[in-house]
Order: C-alpha cells, then sequence, then structure tokens
C-alpha cells in the first residue's frame, strides 16, 4: 500500500510538471510574441520522448527530495521552487546568455526557456510540497557561512574547467563547436563561474539544512538533484547545438554536479549544529 501511495505522488508531481511546462511554453509564446522553431530529430529522442524522460527523472528526485525536507508549507515550496528553478533553468540561462556567440540561441528562445522554467517551477513546487509534508522540525544552523560559501563557489570553478578539460573537451566535436575556445576570455569565465559557484552553494546550503537523515544521505540527495535537474533538457532536440555536443555536455556536468553537490554538502554539514550525526537513520 505504501508503496502504491507513493507511486500515485509521483505520478501527481510529473503531471504538475508537465502541466507547467505546457503552460509556460503557451505564456512565453503569448508574450514574446515568439515563432514555433523548428526542432529536428538530431538525437536518440524525439521531443515526446525528451519531455518524457525528464518530467519522469524529475518527479523521482524532487519526489525523494520534497519527501526529506523539514519546515513548514511555505518553506519547503520555496526550497523546491528555488531548486528547481535555478538548477534546472536559471544556472543554464546564464551560461547560454554568456557563451551566445557559440550557442546562437534567439533571443526569444532564451525568453521562454527563462519563463517556460519558472512557469513549470510555480506549478509543481506547491504541489510537491503539499504532497510530501515532511516534518515540522526548524532547518539546520550552518556556522562559518562566511568562508563556507566562497570556498564552495571557488570549488565549483575547479570542477567547472576539470569536467570541462578532463571530459566535454576531449570530444573533437566540442572543440570544434566551441572553436578550440581561441576567443573565450579564460579570466572572464572564471569570473563568471564564481558568481554562477555562488548560487550554487546557495542552492546546496538551502538543501542540506533544510534536509533531515544521515549527512551522507543529505549529501547524495543534494548531489543527485544538482545532477538530474541541469542534464535532463540536453536530450531535447536541439539545431543550435548538435546532440554530439550535448551528450559530452550531459556526462561532463552529470559527473561534476554529482560530484560537486556531494563535497558542497560536506563542507557545509561539517559546520551543522541539531542536526543528526552520520550515523543516524536515513
Amino acid at each position: 500500500m505504501d508503496a502504491v501511495r507513493v507511486g500515485f505522488k509521483v505520478v501527481l508531481l510529473g503531471v504538475a510538471l508537465l502541466v507547467g511546462q505546457v503552460i509556460g511554453g503557451i505564456i512565453a509564446g503569448l508574450l514574446l510574441h515568439a515563432p514555433v522553431p523548428d526542432m529536428p530529430h538530431d538525437g536518440p529522442f524525439d521531443m515526446t520522448e525528451a519531455l518524457s524522460l525528464m518530467t519522469l527523472a524529475y518527479a523521482l528526485v524532487l519526489s525523494r527530495f520534497a519527501a526529506r525536507l523539514r519546515g513548514g508549507f511555505g518553506a519547503r515550496m520555496g526550497t523546491i521552487f528555488a531548486v528547481l528553478y535555478a538548477v534546472g533553468t536559471l544556472l543554464s540561462v546564464i551560461e547560454t546568455i554568456y557563451f551566445k556567440a557559440y550557442v546562437k540561441l534567439p533571443p526569444f528562445l532564451v525568453g521562454q526557456m527563462a519563463l517556460t522554467g519558472l512557469t513549470q517551477a510555480v506549478v509543481a513546487a506547491p504541489v510537491a510540497a503539499a504532497l510530501w509534508r515532511g516534518s515540522g522540525d526548524e532547518p539546520d544552523a550552518i556556522s562559518g557561512l562566511w568562508w563556507r560559501l566562497p570556498l564552495i563557489a571557488a570549488i565549483y570553478i575547479a570542477f567547472y574547467f576539470g569536467a570541462g578539460a578532463l571530459i566535454a573537451w576531449q570530444g573533437p566535436q566540442v572543440r570544434a563547436y566551441y572553436d578550440q575556445a581561441v576567443h573565450i576570455n579564460q579570466m572572464e569565465l572564471a569570473g563568471l563561474q564564481f558568481v554562477r559557484g555562488l548560487i550554487w552553494a546557495a542552492l546546496a546550503w538551502m538543501s542540506v539544512r533544510s534536509l533531515k537523515g544521515a549527512y551522507t544521505s543529505r549529501a547524495a540527495i543534494t548531489g543527485v538533484v544538482f545532477a538530474v535537474l541541469m542534464v535532463m533538457p540536453l536530450l531535447f532536440p536541439n539545431p543550435y547545438m548538435p546532440w554530439d555536443v550535448r551528450k559530452m555536455h550531459f556526462v561532463e556536468i552529470a559527473t561534476s554536479n554529482l560530484l560537486f553537490g556531494l563535497l558542497a554538502a560536506g563542507l557545509l554539514l561539517s559546520g551543522a549544529k541539531n542536526a543528526q550525526p552520520a550515523t543516524g537513520r536515513t
């Protein structure tokens, strides 16, 4: 019976995510007066298959995340909204804008991405918070944020450039797509990634302080959420970024975000107060 109940909740959350995605696309089309772009089938999945896979993956990881959150309804809804929108949309939009010379995504599509992701988060976050009520415990306090958050941002830079060099840049299609990176100002890019790293650090803090359970469990959930929410949109057909490039980014981001999330969560939890010890129940 419990498995059936959980499965039903996951399905409801999936429906909310899908409805939010569709409504967001409609709103973006009306506000931006954007034409419907031609999205040729350039990878292993067409639009319907990619949307189905993304919705399923999002529903599964967010259900686990929502079920472990503490605090009142408003706090849990806010945490789910922030994580879903920032990881699934905002951080990618920031980088897409920066790399516009290579991605060549029309401005209306960037706006469409931002509005669609925002609408999806607005619809899905309250549904997830209502379906999984969690506990009424107050979130943990974490000390030393003044140095932990900047350190995590710096660590993110290392993961970003390290994974890029060791994974994505090993693909000749990626090197050709970015014109061998000859026009990319590396110092400027590092500065941008530090800003994105601070956003990642804030999201990691928001995640681990609000989750209940053992340290290892909280870190694992944070890492998986960071990886899955960001990579799944890469499955969609995209005439502006070939599949050979997207699949390398998929592996790169999935690996680096998972490991970064684990490390960032561990660093933050080392300063947690009134938290369950690492040997606590999961």
